[in-house]
């Protein structure tokens, strides 16, 4: 149908027209076509080309200068447009394109009481009437008034039953009421009347996973593929139903259903893999990844379930590899970087560890973790004046206990014993329950603990 649309013999003749620079002749109907088909593709450019051919062979066509201000509507040219309706209310008030678009004029104004009114008077011409109600419905939208556009999109799909934006506006509004139970009550008498409606089903399976009703959103989007055998959504919605009942192997069944399909193959594999590794599969999870970016090499979240699966396996110099190769596909995106900094850590890479722990801290300050590691790899370095630097300024942000015991095992590696207890003492008054934990990872704070505990009973 769309193939159709695109396919006009009049705009094609008009174009070759344009192009030899030879004149032909058109009608004035005709020519309402051409310029009606391009601004129905917004395509204003070539709009105003028939528009000035036009009127300069038919400048009282009524037809025509509708078509003029669609035009300046379409384009945001609201003095021109203003101009031309003041001309055309007193020959055509009540035409149901010059209605239309004079709704549509208010509502650029952002008046959309006024486009409401004018749209309702183009309803009782009985003409588009589908479209209007859609317009309509959009108003009360704009006015968020929900009620108002459901009446209108709902009475939208009593002239055009197969009519998907009537539809989907229709959920749309029930979602934004918050209303989901009355939306599959919607979406199920909709279905009674049009059982092959691929939208209806979809959108039925969308409200059942609101409600975390899987086996019964499954059923839905197995109408989908059954209605459209290639639907990509309708598999991937239902493997997302068996995944979250814990029915991984239904749902690598499903992803390998829809293998094949357009380009989703990449991501298909990708889902594969996540599910073998739900079932503690790793190396037909490895198998499912690497078929994933050898789909599509672009494709980051394979390469980075590829690193954590070799780093689990011990396998770093392959792990660093492939966490290096999602990096350059994204470098934006922390967890690649903690995984790339966990991986040079256990290469012995400290200093390549601590600036990807850097760039962590970059990209996620409000996380307590990401400065402790940080300081934790370059207290490994033995850089502890950095090291304190980053802690002071976790400080500001975080009054954690692990901040002073390892401010406090800086100080004492620094020869600075008097800073290393004043922070010792604030970390054990703080969580004095993590001392063996600390003491075990730093063995300075167990001697200089010893000293204090020893200065404490001579006093």
């Amino acid at each position: 149908m769309e193939e159709d649309f695109f396919d006009n013999e009049l705009v094609d003749r008009f174009e070759e027209m344009l192009e030899k620079n030879e004149p032909v002749f058109f009608d004035s109907e005709e020519f309402d076509e051409i310029i009606s088909f391009y601004l129905d593709i917004y395509d204003y450019e070539y709009a105003l080309k028939a528009l000035k051919i036009a009127s300069q062979q038919y400048p009282a066509n009524i037809d025509l200068k509708i078509r003029q201000l669609e035009y300046f509507v379409g384009t945001e040219s609201l003095r021109e447009a203003s101009h031309l309706i003041d001309e055309l209310k007193e020959i055509c008030p009540n035409d149901t394109d010059f209605l239309v678009t004079l709704a549509g004029y208010w509502s650029l104004r952002e008046m959309p009481h006024k486009a409401i009114d004018i749209y309702k008077q183009a309803l009782k011409n009985h003409e588009e009437e589908d479209y209007i109600c859609n317009c309509l419905g959009n108003e009360y939208l704009e006015l968020k008034n929900f009620e108002g556009a459901l009446y209108y999109f709902k009475l939208a799909l009593t002239y055009n039953l197969d009519d998907d934006f009537a539809l989907f506006s229709c959920v749309h509004c029930y979602d934004m009421m918050r209303r989901t139970q009355d939306c599959i009550d919607f979406l199920k008498k909709y279905i009674d009347i049009n059982p092959y409606s691929e939208e209806a089903w979809f959108q039925l399976g969308f409200q059942h996973l609101n409600l975390r009703q899987y086996e019964k959103a499954l059923q839905s989007f197995d109408y989908v593929v059954i209605i459209n055998p290639k639907s990509i959504a309708g598999y991937t919605q239902k493997a997302f139903c068996y995944e979250q009942m814990n029915h991984w192997k239904n749902a690598i069944e499903t992803y390998e259903e829809s293998l094949g399909f357009d380009d989703t193959s990449a991501f298909s594999y990708f889902k594969i893999g996540q599910a073998y590794n739900h079932l503690e599969k790793p190396f037909l999870a490895l198998k499912a990844f690497m078929k994933s970016v050898n789909e599509d090499p672009q494709f980051d979240k394979g390469w980075y379930e590829i690193a954590c699966l070799y780093e689990r396996r011990g396998y770093h110099e392959e792990a660093l590899f492939s966490i290096e190769k999602a990096l350059e596909i994204d470098s934006k995106d922390e967890n690649y970087w903690k995984e790339y900094a966990y991986i040079s850590v256990e290469l012995g890479r400290f200093e390549e560890s601590a600036d990807a722990f850097e760039i962590v801290v970059e990209l996620e300050p409000n996380h307590f973790y990401n400065w402790l590691a940080l300081s934790e790899v370059l207290i490994a370095l033995g850089e502890y004046p950095k090291a304190i630097d980053v802690l002071l300024q976790c400080l500001k942000n975080f009054n954690k206990a692990e901040i002073y015991y390892q401010l406090s095992n800086c100080y004492f590696l620094l020869k600075q014993p008097k800073k290393g207890e004043k922070y010792l003492e604030m970390a054990l008054k703080l969580n004095a329950s993590l001392q063996e934990d600390m003491q075990e990872r730093y063995p300075v704070l167990k001697r200089e603990m010893k000293k204090m505990t020893q200065k404490n009973l001579k006093h």
